[in-house]
């Protein structure tokens, strides 16, 4: 994914083809739309079946085998006409996050049921460690394609777009080799008549998963700037895209520094605190973004921006031990399915909060630093009501 940066490559690309900033932020949130909210459908789907693994090497393959379709795509045409590049971009990607977010659901009850909770926090660091320390060196690769010195524009991004596909393959490859033990269904597949009021009777009825979800959707409201810290830097502070892989390897570095902490404090002092941690880091980006341009310029400015992204992947790590996990341990094993899709479905209406972010520029005029102040007020909001959701250990044990 660091050849496939949503937050960094895919807004350079579109910047460069001349996208605005609302195509941009819809590109956010088709993005993020197109990964969440297919799931409902898939956790209906996969309620009956005790192997999860070849729903995800079906959606998984065919949503990662586009990724050579678009670089096939960009270097054929040479990105012209612009335009038309830029729907064929937001289409191809959307249907990637389609098919890996329909692999996902599976891939997180393959996970769950595999996995002991209380290992569950070192192997997730292991694995974000791991792919971070080769995701660092990668972001040089992606520095020197989009410079001076590397290949021509458009042929750079093709480039990207197919060694994505290449390391793609090799997870993929890997996910086949998983052996899966069989899990605990619910039965046969419920019929959409029964299946929505078994969804409203989670929601009704499970005040924890509720009070959960509300603070998950002010914790979402961090993704109106999401998609403009980079177009931030290249339209505002004027800097080189190429600083897009120098942004992409000191983001690595945040992923693997958070990557260590977040496990370690889900292990140590459970899901709950995690969120906290994880509310207090993403606040921090919209933050960093609006000051670090008052007190460097300059060679100094693009690379103390970094830590926009550096704080941007700290936080992203977060999910998966925090937020994620959280659901994992508080859901029922038989439901587990419903659980995840229901919060991510959810999670993907919050997507809309992207391209509210680009109608929020253009209303102002591309006033980004209100923007940024916007943002990280609005996040802020999660942290009361995630004080109150009780903590899933402490449940389990008592």
């Amino acid at each position: 994914m660091a050849f496939f940066n949503p937050n960094t490559i895919i807004p350079s690309f579109l910047t460069e083809l001349g996208a605005s900033s609302t195509t941009i932020g819809l590109m956010s949130t088709l993005q993020r739309a197109c990964w969440l909210l297919p799931q409902l459908f898939a956790a209906r789907y996969m309620a009956n079946r005790p192997y999860k693994k070849p729903a995800i090497l079906l959606f998984a393959g065919i949503g990662r085998s586009l990724l050579f379709f678009l670089a096939g795509l960009v270097w054929a045409t040479g990105a012209r006409p612009p335009g038309l590049i830029v729907t064929l971009t937001a289409l191809i990607v959307s249907a990637f996050w389609v098919g890996d977010g329909l692999g996902s659901l599976s891939w997180f009850d393959l996970f769950s049921k595999t996995i002991p909770v209380n290992r569950r926090g070192r192997l997730i660091t292991v694995g974000q460690v791991a792919s971070g320390l080769f995701s660092f060196l990668a972001g040089f690769a992606v520095e020197w394609l989009l410079s001076d010195h590397g290949l021509p524009y458009p042929t750079n991004y093709a480039v990207l777009f197919l060694i994505a596909f290449m390391m793609l393959a090799v997870s993929f490859l890997a996910i086949a080799l998983v052996i899966e033990p069989p899990g605990v269904t619910a039965g046969d597949t419920p019929s959409w008549g029964a299946y929505l009021p078994q969804l409203w009777r989670i929601l009704k009825t499970d005040h924890a998963f509720r009070n959960y979800t509300i603070a998950r959707q002010l914790f979402n409201l961090s993704n109106l700037a999401a998609p403009f810290y980079m177009t931030y830097a290249l339209d505002r502070l004027g800097l080189s895209p190429q600083v897009a892989g120098r942004y992409t390897s000191i983001g690595v570095v945040g992923s693997i520094l958070a990557s260590l902490f977040f496990g370690w404090i889900n292990e140590r002092q459970g899901t709950k605190k995690t969120l906290h941690y994880s509310i207090g880091v993403t606040t921090l980006i919209p933050a960093l973004a609006l000051v670090i341009p008052w007190f460097f310029s300059g060679t100094a400015l693009s690379w103390a921006y970094g830590l926009v992204f550096f704080a941007n992947n700290a936080a992203m790590s977060s999910f998966m031990p925090g937020w994620t996990a959280y659901v994992l341990e508080l859901a029922p094993e038989a439901e587990r399915p419903a659980y995840v899709g229901l919060n991510n479905t959810i999670n993907g209406v919050a997507t809309l909060f992207s391209t509210l972010g680009g109608l929020i520029l253009q209303w102002t005029g591309h006033n980004y630093g209100l923007l940024f102040v916007i943002t990280a007020l609005s996040t802020l909001t999660a942290l009361p009501l995630s004080w109150r959701i009780p903590d899933p250990r402490e449940q389990a044990r008592a």
